[in-house]
């Protein structure tokens, strides 16, 4: 035989058999003569097509043949060429084989593309079938699985009511709505889902381009599972609102009860019993703050990911928290500093929160009988850093993450306290964020950074 290459296209005018695997695995295109000298180009087209079904063929014969045409066409040739009938043959054959080459690699694109998408969709977690025409074009392994279809089963081509058989589910006019795509989403019970008869499944369809051509995509999740967690939410949700009134009606007005009856002893105790007296005093109010801290947190549960924030004024938050905080522990100094800034951040009601946990522990978890905390703010174009300083014993570096419940152990660490954890989610929430230094000569500070709002104004 005879084998020539220009521009990766190969003619052939007569090739042995035996060099096809080695020769044809880098053709982009096979033109040969019908006449040749040991075998016709039929025969060498049918040869080609069993080791290569899709590589462009194109025959070229010198004089017109019905016959010879026929059987091109049933061989699946690419294109047949009459040369007899165009004085500019070689530009002729050179078209023809520029469009089979494209249209080869196209195609084999397409066919690349649909394979990967099959992929994609056999391996996703929900049902997926393909409709088109009404009939199904392909559905995954999970659709498989709900509807109980076994593998053996050939579904392509079938009327998808013929594959699902029509229930209180699948009604005939819902299968009907699903095969022309004009059902948005609809969560509807499905007997053979899960393991129980109530079981639940949410059906969305879309029209796309399968094949390129119209189909109509079916989705079907199980939301039996998401259904059984939404209850068990519910259900912890208003369990939660119930502790919460406890808290804050029961155990609040018991705690004030006490102190209202330690006050009315002032007067009957000496000095020793005056100090446990105080002593009782103390942690009477400290419980009254653990209520509030109880009562923010389980707010911050119920809040959304994405709450809704709105510009606070610091200094004012600021403002009523001290003046509780002075109330409260009128052995304690607290300063502001003189330039204390006007400025909004984004937040909410859940700010006085965040200040209030943090001045109390200034003073609770300080060792000296009169503690002094400083509250100051460092201003940046963006935002507004609030610092809060004790001159209590401090905290070591290896928890400075622990005490917000941050680490491995979250709330279980020994450093971590509830109030910390809750007024950290917080701060996160809003798009902040807060740290701890150590204070000069001794003590803590803590710094909340918050993104500043900046009002639009209006032209007078």
């Amino acid at each position: 035989g005879r084998w020539t290459v220009k521009g990766g296209v190969g003619f052939i005018p007569a090739l042995k058999r035996e060099a096809f695997s080695s020769i044809l695995r880098n053709v982009q295109c096979v033109v040969s003569d019908h006449e040749l000298p040991d075998v016709d180009g039929i025969s060498l087209l049918k040869t080609v097509r069993v080791q290569y079904p899709d590589l462009p063929f194109i025959i070229f014969k010198s004089e017109g043949s019905e016959a010879v045409a026929s059987q091109a066409i049933h061989a699946r040739v690419t294109d047949y060429l009459i040369t007899d009938r165009f004085d500019d043959q070689w530009e002729r054959f050179t078209e023809l084989i520029n469009q089979a080459i494209e249209f080869h690699r196209a195609q084999s694109h397409l066919t690349d593309v649909e394979a990967r998408l099959r992929d994609i969709v056999q391996a996703l977690p929900d049902g997926v079938v393909i409709i088109q025409d009404e009939s199904i074009e392909y559905l995954n392994q999970e659709a498989r699985d709900i509807f109980d279809i076994e593998n053996t089963v050939d579904t392509a081509g079938r009327p998808l009511g013929d594959v699902i058989p029509a229930s209180d589910t699948f009604s005939k006019n819902n299968l009907s709505a699903i095969s022309r795509g004009e059902i948005y989403i609809d969560r509807v019970e499905v007997g053979s889902l899960g393991t129980g008869p109530n079981s639940t499944a949410e059906l969305t369809t879309a029209q796309i381009t399968w094949g390129q051509a119209p189909a109509v995509l079916l989705i079907i999740e199980d939301t039996t599972q998401r259904e059984t967690s939404e209850r068990a939410l519910a259900r912890i949700n208003e369990q939660l609102r119930v502790l919460n009134r406890i808290t804050r009606h029961d155990i609040r007005n018991d705690v004030n009860v006490i102190l209202g009856w330690s006050e009315e002893l002032a007067t009957h105790v000496d000095d020793d019993g005056q100090a446990v007296l105080d002593r009782i005093q103390r942690t009477g109010k400290n419980t009254i703050g653990l209520t509030r801290t109880i009562r923010d947190f389980i707010e911050a549960l119920g809040m959304d990911q994405n709450p809704e924030l709105n510009p606070v004024l610091v200094s004012e938050v600021l403002d009523v928290e001290l003046t509780k905080c002075r109330s409260m522990y009128p052995d304690a100094t607290f300063r502001v500093d003189d330039d204390f800034s006007e400025i909004s951040v984004h937040a909410n009601d859940l700010l006085s929160s965040v200040f209030r946990n943090i001045l109390n522990n200034a003073v609770q978890h300080n060792d000296k009988n009169e503690p002094i905390v400083n509250i100051g703010c460092r201003v940046s174009d963006e935002t507004i850093r609030t610092s809060i300083a004790d001159d209590g014993p401090g905290i070591p570096d290896d928890q400075k993450e622990d005490i917000f419940g941050r680490g491995q152990k979250g709330l279980d660490a020994p450093a971590a306290g509830p109030g910390l954890y809750l007024i950290d989610n917080v701060v996160d929430s809003y798009s902040g964020e807060m740290w701890v230094e150590d204070n000069e000569p001794a003590g803590s500070v803590f710094v909340v950074e918050l993104n500043r709002v900046y009002e639009e104004r209006t032209s007078e």
